[in-house]
């Protein structure tokens, strides 16, 4: 049974078209399939969920392609098949800039205007589903000022009333490297958003989450019953504990954040290793600790 067939057994409305009948993106999705052949989905028969599915195995296509940038239509052959564009003015380094957002009422271009707003010069700003893309940041010079998103998401889901996130891939001058570089950022954006990290996150904070997401649930459990058994219900305690950590084992930073007295913050961390027999306070320890406590997701 051939896709098209297999799609209309889901979407009863679905249709095969041309290019010239891609019109309102507001009530249909457009996909191209295996066989390149453009279809048209109805909204309204499908959830976000199976519209990322549908954007993984059938290429997303854009009624607007046609004003795809010369860059845009580069970086997207680049990062998909690893080739260059000939005579294209490649930068020193670059990064990508992974976003989402929940609403997927507002207009892609609105959303799309947003965010180029952001950079003084127009970037390569590439989607990859109705919600979700990806921006690449091109470094030409030295003296190129990088983008710091402080307070952006604030700033955008004050002006569009929805939730956006940013994952951010660390720099890179080897165009080879890049549709790795995609890929691994892609995985990062997801066990950020699994993990509920903050809405702007990079490279660095995802790294501790990729060890601890790859083993097995079974062993966690033996890990925790390990370390926790005797604090797994003491759940200010286990908090008090991550913020300790993640203040470089500072007591008075730590104290500070959390609002109490120093001493508190030294009996409940001395308490702390007396129950579990690890000392937060080697880094051996600290390790260890940290990681557990990042996967309970306090």
């Amino acid at each position: 049974m051939s896709v098209i067939h297999q799609l209309q057994q889901i979407y009863p409305s679905m249709r095969v078209i041309n290019e010239a009948e891609a019109g309102d993106s507001d009530q249909w999705d457009y996909f191209l399939t295996p066989e390149k052949e453009l279809i048209a989905i109805p909204k309204i028969e499908r959830n976000n969920q199976e519209a990322e599915l549908l954007s993984i195995f059938l290429t997303p296509f854009e009624k607007d392609s046609m004003t795809e940038t010369e860059r845009e239509t580069a970086w997207k052959e680049l990062t998909s098949s690893g080739s260059q564009y000939a005579g294209m003015s490649w930068p020193q380094s670059y990064r990508f800039i992974l976003f989402t957002f929940d609403d997927t009422g507002t207009e892609k271009s609105t959303i799309k205007e947003a965010l180029q707003s952001l950079f003084p010069e127009r970037v390569p700003l590439i989607w990859q589903s109705d919600r979700s893309g990806y921006i690449v940041e091109e470094i030409f010079s030295s003296g190129q000022e990088v983008l710091s998103f402080e307070g952006i998401p604030d700033v955008l889901m004050s002006d569009f009333y929805t939730n956006i996130r940013f994952f951010t891939s660390h720099f890179s001058s080897d165009l080879k490297e890049a549709p790795s570089i995609l890929k691994w950022s892609l995985s990062g954006a997801d066990l950020a958003d699994r993990y509920h990290l903050p809405a702007v996150a990079s490279y660095k904070d995802i790294i501790p989450y990729f060890y601890i997401d790859y083993l097995p649930e079974a062993y966690w459990h033996q890990v925790e019953q390990s370390i926790f058994q005797e604090v797994l219900e003491d759940k200010e305690l286990l908090q008090t504990i991550k913020v300790f950590l993640e203040t470089g084992s500072n007591t008075s930073l730590a104290a500070k954040k959390l609002y109490m007295h120093r001493n508190s913050m030294q009996y409940r961390v001395d308490k702390f290793i007396e129950k579990t027999d690890l000392d937060i306070k080697d880094f051996k320890g600290a390790v260890i600790t940290y990681l557990a406590l990042l996967h309970l997701q306090l």
